[in-house]
C-alpha cells in the first residue's frame, strides 16, 4: 500500500465545493451523541447548516479562528485535506473535509457574514476566503483508517486537541481496521501504553452502553471515569478487566460502580445522588478501596467519599516520617552553588525549620521530664 503522502494530491478548490463533515468526531464532545448522517445526504443545505451551527459553538473556538482569518486573511500554510464526496450524482463534484473542519467553518462563517452585510470584504478578500489550495485524499486507494489518522495526528496531541472520548474512539477505529496496538498508537503520535488505555476506556464505555439498566446513561462525558479506572490498578483489578473479553468481568462490582458513577435508580425512574460526582473522584475511590472499614462506610446508606476518607484519617493518623525523610533528601541534594546563592526568604525558611525542630526536641524533653517526675 502506498504511503499517505503519496495519496494526497494538491488541488485548487472553491469553498462552495467543500462540505463540512456532519459526522465530525468533535460533535461527540461533552456528552453529545453523534447521529450518523448517511453520505448521500451530506450536501443537503440543512445538514450543512446544522454542521456549521454546531461548529460555531464556543467549545470549538471557531469564532477566535474566524476573527484571526478576518484580520490576517486565510494563510494556507497548512493545507486542508479533503476527499471526493460519494453522493447520489457522481457528476456533482464535491469534496468532504477530512482535516480542517474548523477552518472551513470559519471561512463559511465569514462568507455568511458578508452575504448578510454584517461584514464587508473586497473582491480580493473574498477570493482569498473562497479559492483554496487543498490536498485531495485518494480514498479509493487509501484505507478507511486514513480518515482518522490524518486528523488524529493533528488533534490527539496537537492543534485544538481532541477530548479524551475522541482519542479513544480514534484508537478503537484504527484497531478495528486491523492495526496492531503499537501501529494504532504510533499513527496518532501516542505511546502504546497511552493507546491501550484509550482503547480499553472506549470499550468500557461501550460495555456500559450495552447494560440493560444503566445503558441509556452511557454518554461520552462518562468516558473519563474509565480513563481514571485504568490509571488506578486497584480499581481496575477490583472490576477485573479482561482484554480477551474486551470488558470488565466482575459483574456485581461493575454494577455497583455504575450506580456510584451515574446514581442508583429510585422510584419513578429517577436517579439518586452520585457517590462519584466527577471522574477525578475515582482517584479518591482508589484510596478508599484499600481500606476495608472505609469501603464499608462508603458503601453504606448515605455513605460518601468524605465520610470514608474521614474514617481512614481517624484510624490511620498521618505518617510524618516519610515527609521528614523527603526533607532530609532535599536538603542533602543542595549543591554548594545553590547554598551560596540562597535568597533571604529561603534562608529565613531554613532558619524557621531549624527553630521548629529545636522546639520539638524541647517539648519532647519537657514531656519526658514530667512523666518521670
Amino acid at each position: 500500500m502506498a504511503s499517505l503522502s503519496e495519496l494526497l494530491t494538491p488541488a485548487k478548490v472553491n469553498l462552495s465545493e467543500i462540505l463540512l463533515d456532519p459526522n465530525n468526531p468533535r460533535f461527540a464532545e461533552l456528552g453529545q451523541e453523534v447521529d450518523i448522517v448517511p453520505e448521500s445526504r451530506f450536501a443537503e443545505s440543512k445538514v450543512q447548516q446544522q454542521a456549521l451551527d454546531r461548529m460555531k459553538e464556543d467549545r470549538f473556538d471557531v469564532a477566535e479562528l474566524r476573527d484571526t482569518i478576518k484580520n490576517l486573511g486565510f494563510l494556507p500554510m497548512d493545507r486542508i485535506v479533503v476527499r471526493r464526496w460519494h453522493g447520489p450524482d457522481e457528476n456533482q463534484l464535491k469534496y468532504v473535509v477530512v482535516e480542517g473542519n474548523r477552518r472551513i467553518a470559519a471561512l463559511n462563517w465569514l462568507n455568511e457574514l458578508h452575504d448578510a452585510a454584517k461584514e464587508t470584504f473586497t473582491e480580493e478578500q473574498l477570493k482569498n476566503l473562497s479559492e483554496l489550495e487543498v490536498l485531495v485524499l485518494d480514498d479509493q486507494l487509501a484505507p478507511d483508517s486514513a480518515r482518522w489518522i490524518l486528523p488524529g495526528l493533528r488533534h490527539v496531541s496537537g492543534i485544538k486537541e481532541w477530548g479524551p472520548y475522541q482519542k479513544g474512539r480514534c484508537v478503537y477505529v484504527l484497531r478495528e481496521a486491523g492495526k496492531s496496538p503499537q501501529v494504532a498508537a504510533q499513527s496518532l503520535g501516542l505511546s502504546t501504553v497511552q493507546g491501550n488505555r484509550l482503547w480499553r476506556s472506549f470499550l468500557a464505555l461501550e460495555q456500559l452502553r450495552a447494560d440493560e439498566e444503566f445503558g441509556e446513561h452511557a454518554k461520552p462525558n462518562l468516558y473519563s471515569y474509565f480513563e481514571e479506572v485504568f490509571k488506578r490498578p486497584n480499581v481496575r483489578d477490583w472490576l477485573t478487566w479482561s482484554d480477551e473479553q474486551r470488558g470488565f468481568t466482575n459483574e456485581s462490582g461493575l454494577r455497583e460502580f455504575y450506580g456510584w458513577m451515574i446514581g442508583e435508580p429510585i422510584d419513578g425512574g429517577e436517579l439518586g445522588d452520585k457517590k462519584l460526582p466527577e471522574a477525578k473522584s475515582v482517584r479518591e475511590l482508589s484510596v478508599v478501596l484499600n481500606d476495608p472499614a472505609a469501603t464499608t462506610a462508603f458503601r453504606s446508606q448515605g455513605g460518601t467519599l468524605t465520610r470514608a476518607q474521614a474514617k481512614i484519617e481517624a484510624e490511620h493518623p498521618q505518617d510524618w516520617v516519610p515527609s521528614v525523610a523527603e526533607t532530609q533528601r532535599i536538603l542533602a541534594s543542595l549543591s554548594p552553588d545553590t547554598l551560596r546563592s540562597l535568597k533571604d526568604e529561603e534562608v529565613a525558611a531554613l532558619e524557621e525549620l531549624k527553630q521548629r525542630i529545636e522546639r520539638v526536641f524541647d517539648d519532647r524533653k519537657r514531656l519526658l521530664e514530667d512523666s518521670n517526675g
